[in-house]
């Protein structure tokens, strides 16, 4: 390949125009991706009733911080850091 000091940039521009607004039609014209699980679904999977078990502790814990009776103890955390950090 030959390298002149004063070769033409104009040719090189419209072919990263032409590109660029190819690549924009292509995205205007994609649509999004969607799934939905019907209901049936879910209570094949038996997620309805994880997400009630969920929900029951939720709100046993929140009331647990509303009246202030919610108490980690310091050894569990210090035993999950502790864990982190040496990967176990």
């Amino acid at each position: 390949m030959k390298i002149n000091r004063y070769q033409p940039v104009q040719s090189y521009t419209n072919n990263y125009q032409t590109a660029k607004s190819g690549d924009q039609q292509s995205t205007a014209s994609k649509t999004d991706d969607k799934v939905e699980i019907s209901n049936a679904a879910k209570r094949l999977q038996g997620t309805q009733k994880l997400d009630e078990i969920r929900q029951d502790k939720i709100e046993k814990i929140k009331s647990q911080i509303e009246n202030g009776t919610y108490h980690v103890p310091a050894k569990s955390i210090a035993e999950k850091m502790y864990g982190f950090w040496n990967k176990q």
